[in-house]
């Protein structure tokens, strides 16, 4: 029998070497197994998540459609139309004390620069007082959001919220009323259907008064003149549909200026016209 030929015969060398691939093979295999089964029970863990949220979460149970994108509160609308009432996303400035990481004596006097209605002492004290947070100034201008973000401190909060806006200022504002700084209605029809214009299924809807704009810009405007003239203390007027009972205008001077109802004079808050007592 003739022996074996060197080339058919395995050289200890190579079978070493062919072992070591299988080897590295098997652990790569293995490796990569291990990693698909990580990533798959990464993504189960999201989903299991996602479901819980969808069947627990804070959003659970809630009516989908239109509403979810209906404003914090609804509008109020003239009997044309015409928006009296609505609500718009405003800015708002705040101080976080403890995240502020410029020279606070700094940042007080430029805080007092562009809002002068505290003084440096007053702005430092705060940043000192240990307390998480502090409104600024809500319903803050375009102009001076922009200024404190250009001072680029950390420690200012720009947030959106939702702010009451009347278009058209003190137009029929004793009838419209006006709500606080918290979105509550305080007077008027503001306070009379507060829960109505707060109803996540219904603020979408606006409501119409029996109110005529053109009309009560005619009233408001003879009335002003009238009591220029006479030099009153103050005067009232309501205009009806004679067919209807409907009040298509309603006013009580000296006028409020809603959109800064806290300014106001008490005088100017007092609606003559549903509240005065007169003697004929």
């Amino acid at each position: 029998m003739n022996a074996p030929t060197p080339a058919l015969v395995a050289r200890p060398e190579r079978l070493r070497l062919v072992g070591q691939r299988r080897q590295i093979l098997a652990v790569m295999h293995q490796r990569l197994m291990l990693g698909m089964l990580v990533y798959g029970g990464i993504i189960l863990i999201i989903a299991l998540r996602l479901i819980y949220l969808a069947a627990f979460g804070d959003h659970a149970g809630r009516k989908g459609g239109l509403a979810d994108f209906a404003p914090e509160r609804g509008d109020i609308v003239d009997r044309d139309g015409q928006a009296l009432a609505r609500t718009i996303d405003a800015w708002t400035i705040g101080l976080h004390p403890a995240k502020i990481i410029g020279n606070k004596l700094d940042v007080a006097r430029k805080l007092a620069e562009l809002m002068p209605e505290k003084d440096a002492a007053t702005y430092l004290q705060m940043m000192r007082s240990g307390r998480s947070f502090y409104y600024l100034r809500r319903r803050a201008p375009p102009g001076l959001v922009a200024a404190i973000n250009a001072m680029g401190e950390p420690g200012l909060a720009l947030e959106r919220e939702p702010d009451r806006l009347y278009p058209q200022t003190t137009l029929a504002a004793h009838v419209i009323g006006y709500t606080d700084i918290d979105g509550k209605g305080n007077a008027g029809i503001e306070r009379a259907f507060d829960e109505r214009l707060r109803d996540p299924d219904l603020r979408g809807q606006p409501i119409t008064l029996s109110i005529s704009s053109k009309v009560q810009q005619a009233l408001e405007h003879e009335l002003g003149d009238a009591m220029a003239k006479f030099s009153a203390i103050g005067a009232a007027g309501v205009v009806m549909d004679i067919h209807t009972g409907e009040v298509l205008a309603m006013t009580s001077l000296p006028q409020l200026n809603p959109n800064a109802a806290g300014q106001g004079t008490p005088e100017a808050r007092f609606n003559r016209a549903t509240l005065g007592v007169y003697e004929l």
